[in-house]
């Protein structure tokens, strides 16, 4: 791999634009990237496995754990209107433990902090994009 430093310096000796090139350079290269935050990519990530890809809880779900919910039901079950902060607690607070057995649903605030060494802002921001896409998903 070539060192970029002098490649990008050694072009237009009056005027070293190499920083502009190379911060252009990155900009591009991020902007080609898939967004690791985009609520459909985390929901394929961590969700899909239990939940199902259609959302509808046909993932697989082993002793002792209960089937997951049908996730695109979920404005139906709370009188029509999505529960947005409901599901944003959960995301980021996981489910109630239950007093014997393991605890339903993994914490995904948690998880995402220690495991990407994300920080409280972009854990917020994955939590929102993945509930907007869930929200964007229910049934009529």
């Amino acid at each position: 791999m070539p060192i970029w430093g002098p490649i990008f310096h050694q072009i237009e000796a009056d005027v070293d634009w190499g920083n502009v090139r190379l911060e252009n350079l990155v900009k591009y290269l991020e902007s080609i990237q898939p967004s690791r935050s985009s609520g459909a990519e985390l929901y394929k990530q961590y969700c899909a496995v239990c939940h199902g890809d259609d959302l509808k809880g046909t993932g697989p779900a082993p002793a002792p754990y209960r089937a997951p919910p049908d996730l695109t039901t979920l404005a139906r079950r709370h009188g029509g209107n999505f529960p947005d902060a409901y599901v944003s607690n959960v995301l980021r607070n996981g489910v109630v433990m239950p007093a014997h057995g393991p605890a339903q649903m993994p914490v995904w605030g948690t998880d995402s902090r220690m495991t990407d060494r994300s920080d409280g802002t972009q854990v917020a921001v994955r939590i929102a994009n993945l509930t907007d896409y869930i929200k964007s998903l229910q049934t009529k």
